[in-house]
């Protein structure tokens, strides 16, 4: 309280008079007790992009100042990751603390069960201001005791200034698709290794990176805003909440769909320009930010994540073993069902298609947008249509995927060679499909009975 009262005087009042009351103010405010040293906390969540599209994390081809400013002020997390690759489940993990199946939005569109406790109900207690402007995708709303704004109310809200501590999330639309190419927009474009290269691929590419510029610029509105206004010393995390819409990406369990973005600054208190190598996800920030607030976060068996200040402070090297996700395909506009799992533990990843036999559709990948110039159905279309049979079979593996996926990250980063036939690594399949079973059955995962009829015939076949 005592700290935001200080930055309306001052910009109040410029002069000699304003400094001396604003002494008075702090001095008072120690004198009494009555400094809140609970920070105020800024979370930008961008929708569908993917954690290699910032240029400061290696990629030449696209435009990220301000992105790029933020990996240099604060921290990076390098292998963070969503629990869904489309927009309702992980936003509601993100707000929740919990996977989908356990708090009962994992499909698209859909909801969080009655009784589940969300974001406000953690922080609203201890006296923060909770606020969401922009894109919600949530439900019901009445569980998200956010109060809600448009973006554009946002800088009006911070000259006036906020007497408490808060807690504001800027939900931002872009980069999601439909996407058009900007004149004089991105034309450098460097093949994504784990795509074939054709024309319409880097056309699309293209295009995509013109809304990240988008993106980024609009992060740069709001970082003006909030040193204008005199907020430069809160927390500020970003991070998207799932990939791009590409193949192999938003709508699947590859990495390009589930890993993403990720940086925290806190001036003051993070060391600018670290890099954090610790698998962390998405349910970790809500407690995160009880731990911020100076509260510690629920045990275990009340919450999914876990906070990420021991990796902040340096007092432990990681603060989980393993990462998960889950996709239904469901609630998706043309969509059938095609159940999906994984997880992640060091440099192996394991994907089981639990209806492989199926083959996956989605509208937006099998039909034209007309809202784009260019979308991924041409993409899809043009390697289909290409001379070369590799080109073609990947199109084909599009929508044709085996039961189970085994992939070493560290040798294969494009997850383009499935090693799950491999008896070498029998030992890490079974270990990996065990663990994967056992979270299933904690989530309370529908599709538990069926991952255990495929786990038995995988070990009937290898004996």
């Amino acid at each position: 309280m005592a700290i935001n009262l200080i930055r309306w005087v001052l910009k109040k009042w410029d002069g000699k008079l304003g400094k001396l009351i604003c002494v008075v103010m702090i001095s008072s405010s120690m004198v009494l007790g009555q400094e809140d040293p609970k920070p105020n906390i800024f979370i930008f969540l961008s929708d569908d992009h993917g954690a290699a599209d910032v240029r400061a994390l290696g990629n030449p081809d696209v435009f990220t100042p301000v992105l790029d400013n933020w990996k240099m002020e604060g921290v990076v997390f390098t292998r963070a990751y969503t629990p869904a690759s489309v927009c309702a489940p992980s936003r509601s993990a993100l707000f929740t603390g919990l996977y989908p199946h356990r708090n009962g939005c994992d499909r698209n569109h859909g909801s969080i069960r009655k009784g589940i406790k969300t974001l406000p109900d953690y922080l609203k207690p201890l006296g923060y201001r909770i606020l969401l402007a922009g894109k919600k995708h949530i439900a019901p709303e009445d569980q998200f005791d956010f109060e809600y704004l448009d973006l554009e109310a946002v800088p009006t809200l911070l000259e006036r200034g906020i007497d408490e501590p808060f807690c504001l999330i800027v939900s931002l639309h872009a980069p999601h698709q439909p996407y058009f190419n900007h004149k004089g927009g991105s034309t450098q474009i460097t093949p994504k290794t784990w795509m074939p290269d054709t024309e319409k691929t880097r056309h699309y590419t293209a295009a995509y990176y013109d809304h990240v510029q988008i993106l980024d610029n609009e992060l740069g509105a709001y970082q003006f805003w909030i040193e204008k206004y005199g907020y430069g010393d809160a927390v500020q995390i970003y991070l998207s909440d799932h990939g791009p819409a590409f193949p192999f990406a938003k709508w699947s369990l590859y990495e390009n769909g589930i890993r993403i973005p990720l940086m925290i600054k806190w001036p003051g208190h993070i060391s600018p320009g670290t890099v954090q190598n610790s698998l962390v996800s998405m349910v970790d920030i809500l407690p995160t930010l009880m731990d911020l607030a100076g509260e510690k976060a629920p045990a275990p068996e009340s919450l999914d994540g876990q906070s990420l200040i021991p990796l902040l402070n340096g007092t432990l090297p990681r603060i989980r073993t393993h990462v998960y996700a889950t996709y239904t395909n469901l609630g998706v506009n043309g969509a059938n069902e095609y159940p999906i799992r994984t997880i992640l533990s060091g440099d192996w990843k394991l994907i089981v298609n639990l209806k492989a036999h199926h083959k996956f559709h989605i509208a937006r990948m099998d039909q034209p947008d007309d809202r784009a110039v260019i979308d991924s159905y041409d993409v899809l279309q043009s390697w289909l249509n290409h001379d070369s049979d590799v080109v073609r079979q990947r199109a084909e593996y599009h929508w044709k995927r085996p039961a189970i996926e085994l992939y070493h990250l560290a040798e294969d980063p494009d997850e383009l060679i499935n090693l799950a036939n491999r008896k070498d690594f029998a030992g890490i399949l079974d270990a990996m499909m065990t663990e994967l079973k056992s979270w299933m059955d904690a989530q309370g995962d529908p599709m538990s009975p069926d991952f255990e009829d495929l786990f038995t015939e995988l070990k009937m076949r290898s004996e």
